[in-house]
């Protein structure tokens, strides 16, 4: 194409760029028609010659020249839509992409804090000229290289720029005027836009998001309910539940009506496809798995709730009845939660009618029969709790984007105290037609919820009430407990403890209050009568005294707090009485006691002092705790190490001996075994040996994972070398081979590091071989991988680039071959920059895609500031090395989120690259990575932070570097721009539906953030 001047584009250049503006409004409608978009309006024109002329004189543009070259706007098309959401929606749609050559893009929209501030134009405007294909056409042919800009705004943005071309753009030369007027105009200019058409522009997305709403909601409404009455597909189902939650529901004029009817379509639904299996989904992107029934049962039970107090009768018979149909306990669980959920004290319901809601639920209940009573016991204890909770709570909305979370006593008073004692009436039914200690302590958890005080204060009326409840349950616990197990009784005054403590001092200010000390003396007097039922019985008191960590010593009522030293005092006193007390003939009486008392239901923690016991006992009574370990069985094995312990301090140890051969050749106990060799104050190393050598020909793993931390332990204090020679590395060995890296999650007993520090190199490698394969690095294997880097960093290396290799040809499963975090390894590799860098190359060598996930991560790592020691040699390959050590800079430096230290390598970087080389694209790739941003407009931020530290680049002497600056910064300010009206838009968006519409975006750019 010629060039053009000014007499050329008087004399025919016009028409040529007005038919060419004409060509590209034909465009514009055909390709807004494509992607169904309505624009109000497609506008174009080619610049007037007198506006030319004074463009150019104002320019200090010579009129000879080629003026094609220098302007872009001789020719140009506007297109304007009625709402921001339309303009965002054609921007996406990419289709001016799809149909012009995109040489430019200027983003228009004021960013605070920068040179745009108080530019309030709003437009995005893309520079253009025909793709090849197009003008090649004979139609098209006489534009080609000609460019236009194409400017996309809305209609308000559009009268607001016409308004200021026609005033401020084209701002007249004045010679009489005062030029303050001028000014004033500009100002209302912008007035009009701050206060008016910004927020207006604001309020139509709203409008026609919310017409858009509703005109949906309307359309599916038919088709959402039908789905829910007689569809079969899980996920069909979810996806018309969350239709008629997010969509249907919100805008129903009738919406308590109509939830009513839905409200057993639901059940029907989850009753359709209750115990289905997950199915799959076909999509264009192929095959995904689907959901299973389960899932479309706490669907549903979060949909329930958001209007079960429509019809408080039709909620509660819809979860019984889904729950007393359940077939399995996750979906018993979603429904006994539900319950709890509707049985809560809301806040809401609360201020508007009280516990109208607890009520419905107690009478209720009331009028179920005994076996529907049964059929929905865990619902009923699941509800009856939250009934008998001191405590009210709910949100409200606060600012733009807060909750108010709000919690207190509940309200004191008749109906109060009316369905709390409806719901204790229903668990002492429950309670006593429970017909094991499981249920029965289930039913106790929510009974003893009505002696709990409030968490938040609660008045004199509050207080007396919860202790007449309590005066009410403690003799129900006190009657019906003969009948319950050990464990079950123990808890039982563990609780009433607890209760007494609570209420066993009138506080100062309600000493004058007759009704509350009478309700405190009366609920004493019940706690005494339990305390003396329980402990009436010798057998509950033997038991509590060996079972339960938490266990109530007699002196123990009186404690503020449970005292731990105390009762460890206790029971060593009790346990030297008692054992001392016992009589050789009566061993195998006490071999069924412990039998029993193993047996209740009480956690490995509780069960601890058991096994103190017996070593007391054994020692004390050798001849019963022989006749111990000759019974010993599975069921016993809980206190053999006790027993041994205690045997062998009572002078048996050739019995003891005897026995732990016969074990040992029967492979029975090995795990334990061990653990009682970690425990001797003297050690045997050779037996260690022979336990560990039986359990991994065995192959007990349990016992295998003991042994490491008994010789590692044991090595602490005896720094023997076959604790690692026959031992420690044939156990690491045996559960590499095995394939399970696992174990050293478990090896709590090497990473005090004395062991490990001790292996040579070829041990500690075997050593990390062992555990190579684990998933994820934990801190134990963080540890043990620190103490081997402190002698022998090469294998930990080695360590990490065969979890990277294993990454590139991984099988699919979740495996993380360097960790997000590191701790003591950090420091141990830190000592190693040289090393680290040339490992982590030869990675990038192998495998470049991911190195920023690998060894960049790994660098990032253990250098989490760019220091010196890194930063150094990384600049000596910038110096040196070839294209590909360039590329392994920059994704390297990527780990340090574009920190303002990388800046310096970075430039070293662009200053060895010839312009248009696409690793320019990647330094600006990684000037751009960002840690964690905080709030709308922190993209903004961390970009306006970069751009200003550009600013000092762009006087370095170095001219490759100046021009990268100069780019940068403006890619930076058309990011900044897009972002800030995405961020505005979002939050103005959100006050609208937050119900604060004055929320408008302040100067800062960050109001309503």
């Amino acid at each position: 194409m010629r060039l053009m001047n000014f007499e050329d584009y008087q004399l025919d250049g016009r028409a040529k760029y007005a038919a060419f503006v004409e060509a590209i409004r034909t465009i514009l409608a055909a390709l807004v028609d494509a992607h169904d978009l309505v624009p109000h309006g497609i506008t174009g024109r080619a610049k007037d010659p007198v506006s030319l002329k004074k463009k150019l004189a104002d320019r200090k543009i010579d009129p000879a020249s080629a003026i094609d070259e220098v302007l872009k706007d001789l020719a140009g098309a506007r297109i304007v839509f009625l709402t921001n959401s339309q303009v965002d929606q054609f921007r996406s749609s990419g289709a001016i992409h799809e149909n012009f050559n995109v040489i430019n893009i200027n983003e228009h929209h004021a960013v605070p804090g920068t040179a745009t501030e108080e530019k309030l134009f709003d437009s995005t405007n893309y520079l253009v000229e025909l793709k090849p294909d197009r003008a090649a056409l004979p139609e098209y042919r006489r534009f080609t290289g000609m460019r236009a800009e194409i400017q996309v705004q809305t209609l308000l943005n559009h009268a607001w720029a016409e308004m200021g071309h026609d005033t401020i753009y084209k701002e007249p030369k004045l010679h009489h005027v005062d030029p303050r007027h001028l000014e004033a105009i500009n100002e209302r200019m912008k007035t009009v836009m701050r206060e008016h058409l910004l927020p207006a522009g604001h309020d139509f997305d709203k409008i026609a998001r919310d017409f858009d709403r509703i005109v949906r909601a309307d359309a599916s409404f038919e088709d959402t309910l039908a789905t829910i009455e007689t569809s079969a597909s899980n996920d069909e189902l979810l996806g018309a539940f969350e239709t008629f939650d997010t969509l249907v529901m919100p805008v129903m004029a009738d919406g308590r009506d109509v939830f009513a009817k839905v409200i057993p379509r639901l059940a029907d639904a989850v009753e359709r496809v209750r115990g289905s299996e997950a199915g799959t989904v076909e999509s264009v992107f192929g095959e995904f798995p689907g959901k299973s029934g389960e899932i479309v049962a706490r669907r549903a039970a979060d949909l329930l709730s958001r209007g079960w107090f429509v019809d408080l009768t039709l909620s509660l018979e819809t979860l019984i009845r889904l729950y007393a149909g359940a077939q399995s306990d996750a979906e018993r669980k979603i429904w006994a939660d539900a319950g709890a959920r509707f049985a809560d004290h809301d806040l809401d319901a609360w201020q508007a009618a009280g516990p109208a809601v607890q009520q419905a639920v107690v009478d209720g209940i009331a009028g179920l029969g005994a076996e529907q009573r049964r059929a929905a016991r865990g619902l009923i204890v699941a509800m009856s709790a939250k009934i008998l909770s001191c405590e009210v709570s709910g949100t409200k909305r606060g600012a733009l984007n807060t909750v108010l979370l709000h919690n207190g006593p509940v309200g004191a008073g008749e109906p109060l105290r009316k369905v709390r004692s409806g719901a204790i009436d229903m668990l002492e039914q429950l309670l006593g037609d429970a017909e094991d200690d499981s249920t029965r302590s289930t039913i106790l958890t929510a009974l003893w919820s009505a002696t709990s005080p409030p968490f938040h204060g609660g008045n004199e009326a509050l207080r007396i009430i919860v202790m007449e409840d309590a005066a009410r349950v403690v003799p129900i616990v006190r009657a019906m407990s003969a009948g319950w197990g050990l464990e079950l009784r123990r808890k039982a005054e563990v609780t009433a403890r607890n209760t007494y403590r609570n209420f066993h001092v009138v506080p100062a200010e309600m000493e004058k209050n007759e009704a509350l000390v009478a309700a405190q003396k009366a609920l004493l007097a019940e706690l005494s009568a339990l305390r003396e039922t329980l402990n009436a019985d010798d057998e509950f008191s033997l038991y509590k005294t060996m079972v339960g960590r938490d266990s109530v010593r007699p002196e123990g009522w009186g404690d503020s707090v449970f005292d731990h030293k105390a009762t460890e005092a206790w029971r060593a006193e009790r346990f030297t009485e008692i054992a001392g007390q016992a009589k050789a003939e009566d061993a195998d009486a006490w071999i069924s006691r412990t039998r029993r008392y193993l047996g209740e239901q009480a956690g490995s923690n509780e069960r601890w002092p058991m096994a103190d016991f017996i070593a007391r006992l054994a020692e004390l009574q050798p001849d019963i705790g022989q006749r111990f370990l000759e019974q010993m069985d599975a069921e016993l094995s809980p206190v053999l190490v006790g027993l041994l312990k205690g045997l062998e301090a009572g002078g048996q140890r050739d019995f003891v001996w005897r026995h732990i051969a016969r074990f040992i050749g029967e492979g029975r106990f090995l795990a334990q075994l061990v653990d009682w060799l970690r425990r001797r104050e003297e050690a045997d190393i050779d037996l260690l040996m022979t336990v560990a050598d039986r359990a991994r020909e065995l192959r007990e793993v349990d016992a295998v994972l003991e042994s490491i931390n008994s010789a590692g332990n044991i090595y602490q204090r005896v720094p023997d070398a076959r604790l690692i020679d026959a031992v420690f590395l044939p156990s690491v060995t045996y559960l590499g081979a095995a394939r399970m890296p696992d174990w050293i999650g478990r090896a709590w007993g090497i990473v005090d590091g004395s062991m490990v520090t001790a292996l040579d190199e070829a041990q500690s490698r075997t050593l990390l071989d062992s555990f190579v394969g684990i998933p994820a690095i934990d801190f134990e294997a963080d540890r043990v991988l620190a103490i081997v880097a402190g002698k022998y960093p090469d294998l930990v290396f080695g360590f990490f680039g065969t979890r990277v290799d294993r990454d590139v040809n991984g099988d699919g499963r979740r495996f993380e071959p360097i960790p997000f975090d590191i701790h003591d390894l950090g420091e141990a590799l830190a000592k190693h920059p040289g090393r680290l860098l040339g490992t982590t190359r030869d990675w990038y060598a192998r495998s470049p895609l991911y190195h920023v996930f690998r060894g960049g991560r790994l660098v990032g790592n253990v250098f989490p500031k760019l220091t010196a020691e890194v930063a150094e040699p990384l600049g000596n390959m910038i110096e040196k090395g070839d294209r590909d050590d360039l590329a392994f800079v920059l994704e390297t430096l990527a780990a340090y989120d574009g920190d303002k230290g990388i800046f310096g390598l970075c430039m070293d970087v662009v200053d060895r690259l010839d312009d248009g080389d696409e690793l320019l694209g990647r330094v600006s790739g990684v000037l751009g990575e960002r840690g964690i941003l905080m709030g709308h407009f922190g993209s903004v931020e961390a970009n306006r932070a970069e751009h200003e530290h550009l600013t000092g680049w762009m006087t370095d002497p170095r001219l490759k570097v100046q021009a990268f600056a100069s780019e940068e910064r403006r890619r930076l300010e058309q990011w900044m721009a897009s972002e800030q009206r995405r961020a505005e838009r979002d939050v103005e968006q959100m006050a609208r539906d937050w119900g604060v519409p004055e929320v408008a975006t302040s100067a800062d750019g960050v109001k309503g953030d």
